[in-house]
Order: C-alpha cells, then sequence, then structure tokens
C-alpha cells in the first residue's frame, strides 16, 4: 500500500510538472497583443487670424492623446489601439480646407477627425467628411442647423456654442442688470451672424428686452474705433458680442475708451484672462462671458488636471486650450462604447450615450428637437464676469439643448 501511494504521488508531481510546462508554453505561444495605432484627424487653423484660439486647441488634443495614452488608449474587443494625430493646417481659405480635409481621407485614410473653428470652412468640410462616412467632432460653430442637422449623420459637436449661450447669458442679464433693456449686437460678419441674430433677437425680447440692431465686421478688423461709434450711437444699455479674444479685447477696449460703462457680453466662449489682458485692466470692466476662469479654485477636478498638464507642457494655459478637451475625449468613449473602429457603429453608438465624463462633470447627447439629430454635447458651462479688471466666477449653468 505504501508503495502504491508513493507511486500515485510520484505520478501526480509528473503531471502537474507536464501540465505546468504546457501551461506556460500555452502562454507563451499567446502573448498579449501589441498594441496597434490609430490615426486620428486634427483640422487647424495653424496660421491667420484664427490661429490664436486654433493653435492652443491643436496643444491641447495632443496632450489629451498623450493622456489617453498613458492609460492604455482605447481597448476594442481585448485589443488595444494608441492614438497618433494627423494634423492638417486649414488656413483662412475654404479651398485651403477643402484640401486638408482631402489629404486626410483620401491620403491618410482617416475614419475619424477633430477640429475646425471656422464657420466659414465648416460646411464645404462637410460634404467631404460625411461623403466619406468619416467622423467629424467639432471645435466650434455657430448653431446654423446647416452645419448639423439630419443629413449629417457622420458630424458631431461637443463644445457649447454662442447660440447654446443665448438664453442662460440673456437670463443672468435680466436678473442682474435689470436697467439694461436695451441692447445692440455687434457679431462678426460669417455666415452663423444673422441666425444667431435672429436666436438672439427673438429670446432677448420673449424676456422684455430691446433688440436696437446688428453691426457686422470683417474678421481681419484691427481698428475697432469707428465700429463700436456707429454702435453707440443708438444708445444701447448692453452689447452683444461674438468675438474670439483678439478681437474681443479690441472691441471692449474700444467701447470704454469711448465711454460706454454698460455691460458687455460675449456670446463666443473666449477665455476671459485673454481678453483682460488685451483689453487692459483700466477697460476690462463688466464684461460677460460663457467661458471659466481656469485659474479659479472653483474649476472641477478634471479641469484642474488638464490645467496643470497644459501648464507644464506649454507654460501657458487659457480657457482657449481647455475648451478643445471635450472633442477628443468624447470621441475616444463612443469608440470604446461601440467596441469598434466602423464610423457608423461608432455614430449610432454616440448619439445615444446619455452619461458621458465631460471635463466639466457629466454630459449627455442632445439636439433631436434644436438641430434634427442628437448629435451635441449638453453639458456644464462656466460663466465668468470681469468686473474693475478682476475675474470673477458667476456660476455653472446647463445649456437647455433639447
Amino acid at each position: 500500500m505504501k508503495k502504491l501511494s508513493l507511486i500515485s504521488l510520484i505520478v501526480v508531481l509528473i503531471c502537474s510538472l507536464i501540465l505546468g510546462i504546457c501551461a506556460k508554453e500555452s502562454s507563451a505561444a499567446s502573448p498579449t497583443p501589441e498594441p496597434k495605432t490609430l490615426k486620428i484627424g486634427v483640422l487647424s487653423n495653424l496660421t491667420g487670424p484664427i490661429s490664436s484660439a486654433a493653435i492652443p486647441h491643436t496643444r491641447t488634443t495632443q496632450v489629451a492623446v498623450d493622456w489617453i495614452n498613458s492609460k492604455g488608449g482605447i481597448t476594442i474587443k481585448g485589443q488595444k489601439y494608441l492614438i497618433e494625430l494627423v494634423v492638417e493646417d486649414v488656413k483662412e481659405t475654404v479651398d485651403t480646407a477643402i484640401t486638408a480635409a482631402t489629404k486626410l481621407v483620401e491620403l491618410h485614410k482617416v475614419k475619424f477627425i477633430v477640429g475646425l473653428i471656422g464657420p466659414t470652412q465648416i460646411l464645404p468640410v462637410t460634404s467631404i467628411t460625411e461623403q466619406a462616412k468619416v467622423i467629424r467632432a467639432l471645435w466650434h460653430g455657430e448653431g446654423n442647423v446647416k452645419e448639423l442637422n439630419a443629413n449629417t449623420p457622420y458630424t458631431f459637436r461637443v463644445p457649447i456654442i454662442p447660440r447654446d449661450f443665448v438664453l442662460p447669458l440673456l437670463k443672468y442679464h435680466v436678473k442682474a442688470y435689470p436697467e439694461a433693456k436695451k441692447i445692440s449686437m455687434l457679431f462678426i460678419d460669417n455666415p452663423g451672424a444673422p441666425p444667431l441674430f435672429e436666436k438672439t433677437r427673438k429670446t432677448a425680447e420673449e424676456l422684455g428686452l430691446t433688440v436696437l440692431g446688428l453691426h457686422v465686421y470683417p474678421v481681419s478688423t484691427r481698428d475697432f474705433y469707428p465700429l463700436v461709434t456707429k454702435v453707440l450711437a443708438s444708445k444701447p444699455d448692453a452689447i452683444y458680442c461674438d468675438g474670439l479674444p483678439h478681437l474681443m479685447g479690441g472691441s471692449l477696449k474700444s467701447a470704454r475708451e469711448l465711454g460706454f460703462k454698460g455691460p458687455i457680453f460675449n456670446l463666443a466662449p473666449t477665455s476671459p484672462d485673454v481678453v483682460l489682458r488685451i483689453a487692459g485692466k483700466d477697460s476690462a470692466d463688466n464684461f460677460i462671458v460663457g467661458a471659466p476662469d481656469v485659474n479659479s479654485p472653483k474649476m472641477t477636478p478634471m479641469i484642474k488636471e488638464i490645467r496643470k498638464m497644459i501648464l507644464d507642457k506649454y507654460k501657458e494655459v487659457n480657457f482657449d486650450y481647455v475648451r478643445a478637451w471635450d472633442s477628443i475625449w468624447w470621441m475616444v468613449q463612443a469608440i470604446e462604447k461601440a467596441q469598434s473602429l466602423d464610423p457608423s457603429d461608432v455614430a449610432k453608438t454616440w448619439e445615444k450615450m446619455e452619461r458621458i465624463e465631460a471635463s466639466t462633470g457629466i454630459g449627455k447627447m442632445g439636439g433631436q428637437q434644436s438641430y434634427g439629430i442628437n448629435h451635441v454635447g449638453v453639458l456644464l458651462f462656466a460663466v465668468t464676469r470681469i468686473m474693475k479688471g478682476e475675474l470673477e466666477h458667476v456660476g455653472w449653468f446647463m445649456p437647455d439643448i433639447p
């Protein structure tokens, strides 16, 4: 019996050893697959007047990609993908934007693109990306329904834009400045100006305000004194603008130096600290914008983390950097949720997502009633006011984009 037990023990040990060797060989034969590369295109105005905002957007997109890759990238059915950006300069014309988009789609074969700030370039590029069934996450837009509608199933927009700011900022206006009853508007001359004016006019009149009219100017404007003089001739109590940081800084400075003391609202989400620096402390007063002071202690933990990463890499940071983060991050979350690199699968998944991590908290998709397609990000945004040269965090607001 003892001899049989010893033999049995030896047999068990030999079998265990064989199984262990086989398991090791099996493991060695099936290593974890090496990460693959997923190319994502970037359309950015790296040159020209819009570059002051577009370059920070581009830099942040790279920081976001580095952050995503550092966490393992995207995992689809067990396969990891690390993101590689392919950046093209759209410059300042429609033709150069079309050329840049065509290169990304036909030469680089990308299926996902982020970018574009200039409204005049958004629509021409749409025809290229939609026909190629390439998903595009816009950085900006004027809210023109031609930019985003039932016929653009591959186009998405995450950041809040001027049209989305209209109601929350006008409600704040009525509450904070009850005596400012008459408003004039000063917008950049582009296809989005007329619909933005109509949206603002209608909403303002519903809230009991009087709209005096609209003045437009080319994006290349540098001298705002003649233009602002015309605006002030109508005797407004408040002025609504949609300027990029350098344009807003110039018009704000001109208005104050010409003696206007009423509130000036910017429907475009421009960095308040940049506007303050351009206008100067003496002119920067009673200015309200739907954008955060990223240095405020009242920012979300994610914005604080983004701010630190950007500051470490580029030694400067403002909202034009932070704003671009959610476009690439939401796209990545949609790809991973879909567990597919097929743009059609990703688009169908993305438009149904009701809980998406955002730099400002948790967001969701909306826009079915407003745009005819559920491809618009609905997420909290901050409102900042500059009073006597100092930045003041007004609070967090949620847009209504049904």
